[in-house]
């Protein structure tokens, strides 16, 4: 090729590579305004993608609300009927067209029931709250209520078409960081949002939080552990389909938690290394408790009222559980049967029980008179016995009750871990202890009902120096 020629077509080339990258320009453009696009209304379509990527199924940023992050559209069907199953999508929302625009209360509505939380009573603070429909009201007010959103002096304007931009912005006002990747999460000093924490992996930390962000735990994070450092939260929601997952707090306070998971654990890392159990905050609401006093026969009492779960150096609950176990009943309450608590509510039934009201009523069997009156001591023995103490154990509920199902058998183990019932602390070792009480091949049979079994430690007890000596306590169990 003469250089004329060569000259000639280096030119024609250097022109075709100049026209080219023209008419692509617009088009790179156009791809990063579709990101930005505020003026584009989302779909039905386009929340299924945002629930797959809060539950860390599909990669890209989830406020990247144009990226289906190649999902098809078999895929996304699929997902739908995946909500289903787990009751996040029900008849108030249609997903029959999925390229139907969702109102803005079908929004807040699918999100809240995906984290989880429960519909609140009474009307929000919006100003157009008649406009909100009955089944979304509840979800919207508890958003207000755990101060994720703000209703005053505002209007909610339930029915209005979101674009990109919108959504995005409820994303941001709900989700403060959603954690796919094991890795150590620290909020910001200055962070003011009250927004959720998502946790889709088995091995993360999280620290610092201390303006009461709750935690959503989704399914990807089972069979695995997330450890909560120097925190104080709020609550904590475990997603349907977990399981086998531990929570662990190293200087932190935990409130309340709510779990559709299975086989959820909490511990505490002290700071000397060892790990212990903490009583099962779920369904625990601290607004609902309120202290009332416990009157037991021949015993001690003391008062129940609503503390965090946590914080092994509880010195100001030591101090306070000292004092109230020196306590005596007064000799007017000496006829006095110790009223049943329900169980999960905190409430307390003020109407007076013989024994036989108070004890087990299922399961019991057929008694003859000597075997009646034989009962009546031995239950009226366990009565006796001190409530200053619990077993702590996975099976422990906040309304320090140790719950189990029938399906899955009990075990009552010969070693426990035996803790203060007011304040949780305990030494962190098991002590070999007895069960007893009429009760006690029941439970061990795994048969359905409500009991209360006495535990002896065959060791001495010492928590924080103070030696207790071999305890004796009654333990409320239920076999749902």
């Amino acid at each position: 090729m003469s250089m004329k020629k060569a000259i000639k077509f280096t030119l024609l080339l250097s022109i075709a590579i100049c026209i080219q990258l023209f008419f692509n320009a617009p088009i790179a453009k156009a791809e990063q305004k579709k990101y930005m696009d505020n003026e584009v209304n989302i779909s039905k379509k386009d929340l299924i993608i945002l629930l797959e990527k809060l539950s860390g199924n599909l990669g890209s940023d989830i406020a990247d609300i144009g990226n289906y992050a190649n999902a098809d559209e078999e895929y996304i069907k699929s997902s739908a009927e995946k909500l289903k199953g787990l009751n996040i999508i029900d008849e108030h929302v249609s997903f029959a067209n999925l390229y139907e625009s969702p109102k803005k209360e079908e929004v807040y509505y699918l999100l809240a029931r995906y984290i989880g939380i429960e519909a609140a009573k009474g009307k929000t603070a919006f100003i157009d709250d008649e406009k909100l429909q009955s089944w979304s009201r509840g979800y919207i007010k508890e958003l207000e209520n755990l101060g994720v959103i703000e209703g005053k002096d505002k209007n909610f304007e339930p029915d209005k078409v979101l674009n990109r931009g919108e959504l995005r912005n409820v994303i941001k006002e709900l989700f403060l960081t959603v954690i796919n990747t094991s890795q150590n999460f620290k909020v910001d000093e200055n962070n003011k949002s009250k927004a959720f924490i998502v946790v889709n992996t088995n091995d993360a930390v999280i620290e610092n939080i201390k303006i009461h962000n709750p935690i959503l735990i989704n399914q990807k994070a089972s069979n695995g552990k997330l450890r909560i450092m120097n925190s104080d939260i709020s609550k904590i929601y475990i997603a349907a389909g977990s399981q086998n997952f531990e929570v662990q707090l190293s200087n932190s306070k935990l409130q309340s938690a709510k779990s559709l998971g299975k086989n959820i654990t909490y511990t505490s890392l002290g700071s000397d290394g060892k790990v212990v159990p903490l009583p099962n905050p779920e369904e625990y609401k601290p607004e609902g408790r309120k202290p009332v006093k416990k009157i037991i026969k021949g015993s001690r009492s003391h008062s129940s009222s609503g503390s965090y779960f946590g914080n092994n150096s509880q010195k100001e609950n030591k101090s306070q559980s000292d004092k109230e176990t020196e306590e005596k009943a007064t000799p007017q309450d000496k006829d006095i049967v110790k009223p049943e608590e329900k169980t999960g509510t905190g409430k307390i039934t003020e109407n007076k029980k013989t024994q036989s009201e108070v004890l087990p009523k299922v399961n019991e069997g057929a008694h003859n008179e000597g075997d009646k009156n034989n009962e009546g001591d031995k239950n009226s023995e366990i009565q006796n016995l001190s409530e200053d103490f619990i077993v702590l154990n996975e099976h422990l509920y906040a309304d320090k009750t140790l719950k189990y199902k029938a399906a899955q058998g009990v075990n009552l183990e010969d070693k426990a871990l035996i803790g203060l019932k007011l304040s949780g602390e305990n030494n962190g070792v098991k002590l070999n202890v007895k069960w007893e009480g009429d009760s006690l091949q029941q439970v061990k049979n795994s048969q359905k009902g409500e009991y209360r079994l006495a535990v002896s430690s065959l060791e001495d007890l010492v928590i924080n120096d103070k030696n207790y000596g071999k305890v004796k306590f009654i333990v409320k169990i239920i076999i749902e």
